[in-house]
């Protein structure tokens, strides 16, 4: 076996360092007496060194499993810029390049071999293993395999298998497991589920002394964005902001950009291309901060982040300790702050009752399978939902996979079949509930933990390493808690007036006509009337947007499966845009006649007032100028063909909104219809709506960009002839016209000649 002298040499020569981090030493010292280990140290201890290091001297290959496909690139360009030997097993090579490589590590070429969990599925990638000197089997973000972590991924309880089938005889590759975060509790865990051998275990450098822990009370939105936009300003570095959903992602990087400050969002839902454009500018230093859920962070090493600032509540310590772990990995001193309001519980409770269902929900979906009296259903979540009165689909899909582990049902990959497999009674279903309500309970457990370090009234940073089992007592603490004054100075004074640049901030737009609640005409008054009618319909189970699809008669596959298309208000006001209906709901909103819930996926429902309306027994003002038309309330109900299911507004808006102008400005960059839709993350027919409304009010805007001059010729003849025809709406008109002519240009087109008529 090698030596830790020999470690020490190879430090210098492969790495460039004469001495090792703080826990380092140890826990190489045990990986080279051949002990299998669980490592615990902060993000940017130097966890990697643990196992690449050993990696150089022992004489197989080192099998690191991590889920990250980023992170593993990274680290083999940075081995091999070394002149180390590595590579990568992962999704992002071919079938062939996998057989190559593999065959590359049974000749020995390679040192270092990367893989995801994932590859453990597969019985020829074992196969090929087995043919492999495994010396060293390491583990990345082991909390991934216990249940009682933050980031419980199923794959990871593959690995043990993997490790007994690489064995030969006696000889077993050593394992080393290895995270940012784990309390005592997973730490065994981690230990069981690999089956360590009296593993030894370290807890290294997990105190943090140069991030400043701060948890400042917020009462509302509008002041976490003030704190939010004031620590942007007067860092002397990038940071990050981290929210809890990707609707917040997109509302906050909005608001701070109407601020005037260069910012990005990043989120799952957007494309990969708008991802790693903002990823790079913020890596560049172009931004000042990064707004994003937390996909964003793991694998990105950037060194000198000055601030992490949550906007929401993290869901546990393990998650709150690695996100703000991203800040200050070159040792200065960074600001780690948590704008605390208690409303954020509810995101999380909502999260926990979708992954957690509680029984009687199982078992209510076991009845609604069992009582469709067919072996082989093809149901989706949101179809179940409403037939057993549920609106959160996370559960329903987390109560299938119950009912599936237990065995009652299967579901068939790639589709919407489920197989009922037995017809049992409810109460005899083989569902571990012991188990299911352990797991609830330690989520709820770690909630609340988050929840007592917002109110800590002790040191903070002791708060945390006592739950991660560090028993270190911290010294010259800067936390909120032990030094309240250590702030940068201006902030506190520069509330109100960030208030105040809050209230009046927006995006430059024309001058608009007055606005404030007005009467409405009677035919404006009828259009309420069927909007009301249709919220009423829907009863309470979807948002604004819904509601708008409906009255406009959407195609869309959400409005289909939920047989909202058999409503009676279905279609009733074909002749407005989504934009312009969800005005008018906002409006009813603002003005008393419909109740919008405060929950992490809204859903409106009628007031008193708006019933009496909706009979025509009462009349209201409303201000249909000072909305705005935010879709962004539950989920997209955008229709597989919008052209068809989106018609011109009969009264369209005087007044451009933020919308409309973010879209101009990337149209005067230069970027296309497409371009400007990927980089906003909406549909491409919603950008057409926006530049069809810049049009009619007399915007810069080049029509040949959008539609030839022939084309226009053939749409502007159709238009006459539907006109003198009497025929309204868009669908006439494209009956007359080539395939070729979209929806989007005739859109456009009759925008120009709306803008005509106003110019005369």
């Amino acid at each position: 076996m090698p030596t830790f002298e020999d470690a020490q040499s190879a430090l210098e020569q492969h790495f460039s360092f004469s001495s090792f981090r703080e826990g380092q030493a140890d826990v190489i010292r045990a990986v080279l007496d051949g002990r299998d280990c669980v490592v615990v140290m902060p993000t940017g201890g130097g966890k990697s060194l643990c196992y690449q290091l050993p990696a150089l001297l022992f004489p197989g290959v080192t099998l690191v499993v991590s889920p990250l496909i980023a992170l593993m690139k990274d680290q083999v360009d940075a081995l091999n810029a070394r002149q180390i030997s590595a590579t990568v097993i992962n999704s992002s090579i071919s079938f062939d390049q996998q057989l190559s490589r593999l065959q590359a590590m049974a000749d020995g070429q390679f040192r270092l071999v990367y893989v995801a969990p994932e590859r453990f599925r597969n019985e020829r990638f074992l196969e090929a293993l087995k043919t492999v000197n495994v010396s060293l089997f390491a583990v990345d973000e082991a909390h991934c395999i216990s249940q009682w972590g933050h980031d419980f991924r199923p794959d990871y309880l593959r690995l043990r298998a993997a490790v007994e089938a690489l064995t030969d005889g006696a000889k077993r590759p050593q394992i080393i497991a290895l995270t940012a975060t784990a309390t005592p509790k997973v730490r065994d865990d981690i230990a069981a589920q690999l089956g360590l051998h009296r593993p030894a275990s370290f807890i290294a450098g997990f105190d943090r002394p140069n991030l400043m822990l701060r948890v400042m009370p917020c009462k509302s939105d509008s002041e976490r964005i003030t704190r939010a936009a004031n620590i942007i300003e007067r860092s002397d570095g990038t940071g990050i902001i981290y929210t809890s959903t990707r609707k917040a992602v997109e509302e906050v990087t909005a608001q701070l950009k109407a601020l005037g400050l260069k910012v990005g969002g990043y989120h799952a839902g957007f494309g990969e291309a708008v991802r790693a454009r903002v990823q790079d500018s913020f890596m560049s230093g172009e931004l000042q901060a990064i707004v994003a859920t937390n996909a964003f962070g793991m694998g990105v090493d950037k060194r000198d982040l000055r601030f992490v600032t949550h906007y929401n509540l993290p869901g546990s310590i393990e998650a709150y300790y690695q996100e703000v772990g991203r800040a200050g990995r070159d040792g200065l001193p960074s600001v780690c702050t948590l704008l605390f309001n208690y409303v954020d519980t509810r995101t999380h409770e909502f999260f926990i009752e979708g992954n957690y269902p509680e029984p009687d929900l199982i078992r209510d979906v076991y009845d609604c399978l069992k009582g469709l009296d067919r072996d082989e259903i093809e149901l989706t979540a949101r179809e179940i939902a409403p037939r057993i009165g549920v609106r959160n689909e996370m559960a329903i899909n987390s109560a299938l996979v119950c009912l599936e582990k237990a065995g009652h049902i299967e579901r068939v990959p790639g589709g919407g079949t489920i197989k009922l497999l037995d017809r049992v009674s409810r109460m005899l279903l083989r569902v571990d509930w012991h188990d299911l309500s352990k797991r609830r309970a330690a989520e709820e457990r770690k909630l609340r933990e988050m929840v007592n370090f917002a109110y800590e009234k002790g040191c903070l940073r002791q708060f945390v390493l006592r739950y991660f089992g560090d028993r270190k007592q911290p010294t010259n603490c800067r936390c909120s808690n032990c030094q309240p004054r250590m702030k940068w100075k201006d902030i506190e004074e520069a509330v109100e007036e960030r208030h105040q640049r809050i209230a009046t901030a927006a995006v430059s737009t024309p001058p608009a006509e007055p606005g404030g609640a007005r009467a409405l005409t009677d035919d404006e008054h009828l259009a309420v009337r069927k909007i009301l009618s249709c919220v009423a319909r829907l009863e309470g189970r979807f948002g604004k947007s819904v509601v708008a699809a409906v009255l406009r008669g959407s195609r869309a596959k959400n409005i289909q499966a939920n047989q909202l298309d058999q409503l009676s208000t279905y279609g009733l006001l074909r002749e407005y845009s989504q934009d312009d209906l969800t005005k008018f709901l906002n409006a009813l909103i603002v003005a008393g006649c419909i109740r919008q819930s405060g929950t992490a996926y809204p859903v409106v429902t009628l007031t008193e007032l708006g019933r009496q309306v909706m009979l025509d027994k009462a009349r209201v003002e409303l201000d249909l100028e000072g909305v705005g038309a935010d879709l962004s309330d539950d989920f997209n109900d955008e229709p597989e063909h919008a052209e068809t299911a989106k018609t011109q507004s009969r009264q369209p808006a005087n007044r451009l909104g933020e919308t409309h102008m973010k879209t101009l400005a990337l149209y005067q960059q230069g970027c296309t219809i497409a371009e400007i839709a990927e980089q906003r993350g909406i549909q491409a027919s919603t950008i057409e709506e926006h530049l069809s409304r810049l049009i009619e009010m007399g915007m810069p805007i080049n029509l040949d960009d959008l539609v030839n001059a022939a084309d226009r010729a053939l749409i502007e003849t159709a238009y006459t002839k539907c006109t003198e025809a009497g025929k309204v709406g868009l669908t006439p008109i494209k009956e007359l016209l080539p395939e070729r002519i979209s929806y989007g240009a005739i859109r456009i087109t009759l925008a120009a000649l709306r803008n005509a008529v106003r110019g005369a």
